[in-house]
């Protein structure tokens, strides 16, 4: 095959449009990848529609006449991207490679090549408008954002991290700095720390540094989140995160750290008063109980009946005031964490029959039957005997407090399928409605004081045996019914238990 006929075949079977116009326009030649290019089904019919004039497949006319001017000025054009239109009107990108030629008869003609990169063109295009939202979303975040180099200059930087260090520009900024270690950290020794913890983790969360405001040494507090950026082979590049000043909030913390620490303060010396004044008060109450007893008992006989009943007097109301300082006391201790429990194991029939017999009297003198329904073969109990005893004989006396005459109350307690311990007193009195059940518990709350005004106390009973069982790692449930009785249960977990020998 001669050289003719080889370049015919290319010419003919190249995937790339091969085309001869003439400068005014017109095309002379073109290839069948050529005509394709632009709807066209053969190059003859590719021809005759271009006829004179080449403009019409340009969508900007004045791409071709940038084209031949350049031509005429170089003799060459290299990869001219322009947008041309097919047949059917739609639009394609091409790059078009040029030059000069003569034919036999010297008259000067356009030689080139023309490739579809509509692909390409798109996805340039894509990119830029993505770099362009993504600047766009830099540029106008309410947080700083940063590039950094390694040894510490500044390489990118958004609005809000210039306006975090004084500057109007990013621009600004990043002339400014040139040792972010040393210019930066109001502690030069925490960008150390910084690039460590990226070296370790190759990131950073919630890194809180006090730093200056370049510009104005303003001494600040920054939170940053980064990480370390490397090539594919591993290498470091460069650091890139985002910066938020948190200045208001750490001189918020600072006010809260001091106002606690003064609240602190005030509840030691709070605590230390009512245990200072508690002692203070029990003991004259302690020698006033003292002589009323000693005068009641022996005044008895008929004639000096009298001094009897007022030292019988005496010495119940200086019991209540007792046990009313005592429980604003165990408050105290609650309240402030110093309770201490005292554990070992507890016989829990033998403790229910204490119970039961310390409040018998006082039921006994309100008119109300007492009951005991204690399980067979109860195991011990590992905790604070005298707490316990507290809880439980607190729940009783307020159960006799608020059952009319006629009554009932019932002291039980068994061991749940679940293995748990509890402890139950019931009465027969005049309940709790439904909205005052959910405040049994909080201090000083008095939940019947409308409608029993006689009885006294500080409402703070409840509390102290709630907070009490909690030490123990139990739970206290309250179920009642107005005109109808109230059940509080006592709930110790099995892990408190232990065998029954061991109070043998």
């Amino acid at each position: 095959m001669d050289h003719g006929n080889i370049y015919r075949t290319i010419f003919e079977q190249s995937d790339i449009g091969v085309y001869q116009t003439l400068i005014e326009g017109g095309v002379v030649e073109a290839n069948p990848a050529m005509a394709r290019l632009f709807g066209y089904e053969t190059p003859a019919e590719f021809i005759a529609a271009t006829g004179t004039s080449n403009e019409k497949f340009y969508v900007r006319h004045s791409d071709r006449d940038w084209h031949v001017e350049e031509l005429k000025r170089s003799g060459r054009v290299f990869s001219h991207v322009c947008e041309m239109k097919r047949r059917d009107g739609s639009r394609f990108w091409v790059s078009d490679s040029t030059t000069l030629g003569k034919d036999p008869s010297g008259q000067v003609s356009i030689l080139g090549t023309m490739v579809d990169v509509t692909d390409l063109v798109e996805s340039q295009r894509a990119f830029r408008d993505a770099e362009a939202r993504y600047r766009s979303i830099i540029d106008n975040a309410l947080e700083g954002v940063y590039i950094s180099s390694l040894d510490g200059r500044l390489i990118v930087a958004n609005r809000a991290l210039a306006e975090i260090n004084g500057y109007e520009s990013p621009e600004e900024l990043i002339l400014s700095v040139t040792d972010i270690g040393k210019e930066w950290y109001v502690r030069p020794e925490r960008r150390q720390e910084f690039v460590d913890a990226m070296a370790r983790d190759r990131e950073v969360r919630n890194f809180e540094s006090e730093v200056y405001r370049h510009k104005t040494r303003e001494r600040i507090w920054v939170q940053e989140n980064a990480r370390l950026v490397q090539d594919e082979n591993g290498k470091d590049l460069y650091y890139e995160g985002t910066v938020q000043e948190i200045t208001q909030r750490k001189n918020f913390e600072r006010q809260l750290m001091v106002a606690r620490r003064a609240a602190e303060a005030s509840n030691r010396a709070k605590s230390e008063f009512l245990a200072n004044m508690s002692h203070e008060l029990r003991t004259p109450l302690n020698a006033i109980m003292g002589f009323a007893q000693i005068l009641r008992d022996r005044w008895s006989d008929p004639e000096h009946g009298k001094i009897s009943e007022y030292a019988g007097h005496i010495l119940m109301s200086a019991q209540h005031l007792y046990w009313l300082i005592s429980e604003i006391l165990d408050y105290s201790k609650i309240d402030s964490g110093t309770v201490q429990l005292v554990e070992g194991p507890i016989d829990v029939t033998a403790l229910c029959n204490h119970c039961a017999h310390m409040i018998s009297e006082r039921a006994q003198r309100a008119g109300l039957k007492l009951k005991l329904e204690l399980a067979e073969n109860l195991p011990a109990l590992n905790a604070d005997e005298r707490r316990i005893t507290q809880v439980l004989l607190n729940l009783a006396t307020n159960a006799v407090k608020f059952t009319p005459s006629g009554g009932t109350v019932t002291l039980s307690a068994d061991v749940e399928p679940s293995g748990n311990l509890v402890m139950s007193v019931a009465d027969s009195g005049i309940g709790i409605s439904e909205k005052d059940l959910e405040r049994v518990f909080e201090p000083f709350v008095q939940v019947n004081r409308s409608t029993h005004p006689q009885q006294e106390g500080a409402g703070l009973g409840l509390s102290i045996c709630k907070n009490l069982i909690e030490l123990h790692q139990g739970r206290i449930e309250v179920s009642s019914k107005p005109q109808r009785g109230t059940t509080v249960r006592v709930i110790l977990p099995a892990a408190r238990l232990l065998p029954i020998k061991a109070t043998a």
